[in-house]
């Protein structure tokens, strides 16, 4: 009787052991193995390695980034807070801004203390509660890609408007152009993405965007919300980036039609040469490479009301009954959906003077 007890717990020992090495074989090319095991095993641990990777990055962006930028805006938007006010005040400005010369200018005292943490600070965006930023302005529009508002190197970046657009005392370009990154971690301008998918219902919660810059405050009512191709090998590009001045009224109302003609909605905003636009700018991934979800708006006139009849908003996502889409897009789009643009269907009288 003893031997079999010796001889059963032999065998379990030796089964476990067993298991332990058959675990240990299932990943580890082991002695033994033949060509097609070890192949079999480092493309299982390579599989291992990269989600492990993903796994990390995953993280990294759901709580490094977020923390980092969420870190710098809580110190930002306290500032904000802590020093609103609608008072003007006059300063001079540094030597080296262009817009000042050394003169005194007049601008609004809640924003003195950003230009004094970083002389390219030029305003402050807003869309409350999903947009809150200050905006910065340089040299070139590469700088602030991968630079946050203290001019500290990250991949998060900052919301910046075109250099080529001046923002400054004496002048403003007729197109201010503000870009930000479209976020995983839903910072920055990701929440314009929701006019695209929770459409027109959005829109009519969202239609108004402040912008102050540091000199006046502004309030800018939606009138386009576009896919825009930046790809020439997928068709037409619409270059709206390089419409910052507008020459004259022809300039002006071909920017703006052109505009209308791509938007997936329309707000029935009245618009006229000599009207300020504010466009803002940020990555699409939906459907090609190289897109950008663009929101184009006018400021505001004086006494203007804030409120829109939102009702009378259109939703111009769909097709016609040609199967036609109804806004412009382009030839990659088109041949990619079996459609072609269905034509201009908005009210031309919506610009003034407008011939097209």
């Amino acid at each position: 009787m003893p031997d079999f007890e010796r001889l059963n717990k032999t065998a379990s020992k030796k089964r476990k052991k067993k298991k332990k090495s058959s675990l240990y074989s299932t990943f580890i090319p082991c002695k033994g193995d033949s060509r097609g095991d070890v192949i079999r095993k480092i493309v299982l641990l390579l599989a291992i390695v990269i989600l492990a990777y993903a796994l990390i990055s995953i993280v990294y962006f759901y709580t490094i980034r977020a923390d980092e930028i969420n870190n710098e805006m809580v110190r930002l938007q306290e500032l904000k807070q802590q020093n609103h006010t609608d008072d003007v005040i006059s300063v001079v400005l540094n030597d080296d801004d262009d817009s000042s010369d050394g003169e005194e200018v007049q601008i609004l005292s809640e924003y003195l203390p950003f230009y004094e943490q970083n002389n390219d600070f030029v305003g402050w965006v807003s869309m409350y509660p999903y947009i809150d930023y200050p905006v910065v302005q340089t040299t070139d529009n590469d700088y602030y890609l991968k630079h946050n508002f203290y001019k500290q190197a990250t991949e998060n970046g900052t919301i910046f408007a075109d250099y080529e657009g001046i923002i400054s005392a004496d002048s403003m370009p007729g197109n201010i152009i503000l870009y930000g990154h479209n976020l995983i971690t839903r910072n920055y301008f990701e929440p314009l993405t929701e006019y695209q998918k929770q459409g027109i219902s959005f829109l009519k919660e969202n239609y108004i965007i402040d912008f102050d810059t540091l000199y006046e405050r502004g309030k800018y009512v939606v009138f386009a919300v576009m896919l825009c191709n930046t790809d020439e090998q997928h068709g037409e590009v619409f270059d709206y980036q390089n419409d910052v001045y507008f020459k004259n009224k022809t300039e002006f109302n071909d920017f703006v039609a052109e505009c209308l003609d791509r938007s997936m909605f329309y707000t029935g905003v009245d618009l006229q040469y000599g009207d300020q636009l504010l466009t803002l700018s940020t990555c699409n991934f939906s459907m090609f490479s190289d897109m950008r979800l663009v929101v184009v708006a006018r400021k505001l006139r004086t006494d203007e009301s804030l409120i829109l009849d939102t009702d009378s908003f259109i939703d111009n996502t769909g097709y016609d009954e040609n199967g036609n889409i109804k806004r412009k897009m382009f030839e990659a789009f088109y041949e990619t959906y079996s459609c072609q643009w269905a034509g201009r269907s908005w009210d031309t009288s919506w610009i003034k003077d407008y011939q097209g």
